[in-house]
């Protein structure tokens, strides 16, 4: 019988929430390989902070590789005898959590943090078996979802996010975790509306008429991280066959994931989309002066 993967923590309503199953004789068994039989189920909207080797281990087990992807990389601005890391699917970031580069590792020495969480993972499947894996994070978000402070109660205001800016409609304090049954924040509500009036006016049909003049020979073609993406970039990304076209770009350095408002010619329209600023893509950037491709964003501070 395969197992669900769940959250699991020691505390009711908040601490440190770890990805895991329960065995039989309702033992614990966690991504990350944390022992304790205190350890129970919990809800997926609480006050906890997700352990970050589980979060790191959902990317791994949900996210869906990238073509021709490499088995090893070295740390990003590493030298060429650095540690080899461990790729997590799709992503330029290593199992261990650091950020990595494009070229292949050369070093002969494996990152030992890699290869801790992989044997950890390891051991899940084979006392686990088959898995029931929650949904990976989609390319793009549902526009009326609706996002509040973690451990939130249900008579929260819901807020909604607006792309262009990596904020709140409202200008409330940045909530983080979705929540769809919460009630809708009037003000939130209001200037949602008023922008997607002005998308569905003036941005839908300029964005029709940039996608339609789009020609591939006047485009540079180049795999690179989220948090490099422009506006005017077109990227594709692993899990969806549809290219997507960037309208605005939004980006905190302190922030794990890239805002972006897309125009998705399939199905003619503008969405919201939130990225992990270390999704590998692939982007197409309009020449800068018809010879050579423009100068990618600068690198994300740590």
């Amino acid at each position: 019988m395969p197992y669900p993967l769940i959250r699991l923590s020691i505390g009711r309503t908040n601490g440190v929430a770890h990805y895991g199953v329960l065995l039989e004789n309702d033992e614990p068994l966690t991504a990350c390989a944390t022992h304790s039989p205190e350890l129970e189920p919990i809800g997926e909207r609480t006050a906890h902070h997700t352990c970050q080797s589980c979060t790191r281990a959902l990317l791994v087990l949900t996210t869906p590789p990238h073509a021709g992807e490499l088995e090893a990389r070295p740390a990003a601005g590493a030298g060429r005898s650095a540690a080899a890391h461990r790729p997590i699917p799709g992503h330029l970031l290593g199992y261990c959590g650091k950020p990595l580069d494009l070229r292949r590792a050369t070093g002969k020495r494996a990152c030992a943090n890699c290869a801790h969480l992989t044997k950890t993972l390891e051991a899940l499947r084979g006392r686990a078996g088959e898995l029931i894996l929650p949904a990976g994070e989609s390319c793009h978000s549902d526009d009326s979802l609706l996002w509040t402070p973690p451990g939130a109660g249900p008579l929260t205001f819901g807020h909604r996010r607006n792309s262009a800016t990596g904020q709140t409609y409202c200008g409330e304090r940045q909530p983080t975790v979705p929540n769809p049954g919460a009630h809708e924040c009037p003000a939130c509500l209001r200037l949602w509306a008023e922008e997607e009036t002005f998308r569905q006016m003036y941005t839908l049909p300029e964005m029709r008429v940039q996608t339609a003049a789009w020609a591939v020979d006047v485009h540079g073609a180049f795999e690179e991280r989220a948090w490099l993406l422009e506006p005017g970039d077109r990227y594709t990304i692993s899990g969806c066959g549809e290219g997507h076209h960037v309208v605005a770009v939004s980006r905190n350095r302190y922030a794990s994931h890239v805002d972006l408002v897309v125009y998705l010619p399939g199905e003619d329209r503008i969405a919201d989309a939130r990225v992990h600023c270390d999704r590998l893509l692939g982007i197409e950037r309009p020449f800068a002066d018809g010879s050579t491709t423009g100068l990618p964003a600068p690198q994300r501070e740590a």
